[in-house]
């Protein structure tokens, strides 16, 4: 993750964009537990706004594992193939972990 060059694609001082990774960091993880706790409730309206809306933030700031997965749970919404949203929902997981972790380590100091 280049902080510098996202920075600089969306236009914005690299503080901002860090300010705007630890945001999505933040609501990309409460909205994933809202998607999963619809997902067992088979609320499927709610699992394809939360799909849509975490597609779009990752896609606006360059996470792209994280906006292809979003978009192939929005895919397996309109096939009706419930079943195979949890491994998108594992690699969405594991992706945002991975973006916490680079993010706390990069800006420990900060």
């Amino acid at each position: 993750m280049n902080i510098k060059e996202l920075a600089s694609r969306l236009e914005i001082e690299e503080k901002e964009c860090r300010e705007f990774l630890f945001l999505f960091q933040k609501t990309a993880t409460l909205e994933l537990s809202n998607l999963e706790r619809a997902l067992k409730m088979k609320e499927v309206s709610v699992v394809e706004r939360l799909a849509h809306s975490i597609k779009g933030a990752a896609g606006i700031l360059g996470l792209t594992e994280i906006q292809d997965a979003a978009k192939k749970i929005e895919r397996s919404l309109g096939l009706n193939q419930l079943d195979e949203i949890q491994s998108e929902l594992l690699l969405i997981k594991k992706t945002l972990e991975a973006v916490t972790l680079a993010l706390n380590k990069k800006f420990k100091d900060a």
